[in-house]
């Protein structure tokens, strides 16, 4: 069953991350003139698939996933467990106000459309930083629970 969860959040990890590059590649296309219909198009799409994919991974992470093997494995790593629960909620609610605003604005809202772009950016390095902490607090739940801590 652990093995299965694990296996899983990899796979899942592994397209978060290339949805993130994605998002990066789209949001760092530069528009010829002053029409940017068709990259506001992408970029709504992507962020709505990067939204998407977010809350699934999420749940996957909260609801049946590493976490409950840290807190089972970790007792002690509750309060971090815990804290990084309440930055998936700031990234949700992140991540939703980019894409509610992305489909209210007009494609003739430049400076606009660039503000959300970098809020976009922001999110998703707020989000690489988090993924770091998650990737080190399952390693150190994991070899605490093996007996390797030295």
């Amino acid at each position: 069953m652990n093995q299965d969860i694990t296996q899983q959040t990899v796979v899942e990890m592994g397209m978060f991350k290339m949805l993130m590059e994605g998002l990066r590649t789209t949001l760092a296309w530069k528009v010829q003139g002053n029409d940017f219909s068709r990259k506001l198009s992408t970029v709504r799409f992507m962020v709505q698939s990067f939204q998407r994919h977010q809350e699934r991974l999420f749940a996957l992470e909260e609801y049946d996933g590493y976490m409950s093997l840290v807190e089972q494995n970790a007792p002690q790593l509750s309060r971090t467990v815990d804290a990084l629960k309440q930055q998936h909620e700031k990234f949700r609610i992140g991540a939703r106000r980019i894409s509610h605003a992305l489909e209210r604005i007009a494609s003739t809202d430049a400076a606009r459309f660039a503000c959300l772009c970098d809020d976009m950016l922001e999110l998703l390095d707020g989000l690489e930083q988090h993924n770091k902490k998650e990737a080190e607090l399952f390693q150190e739940a994991m070899e605490r629970d093996s007996g390797g801590e030295g």
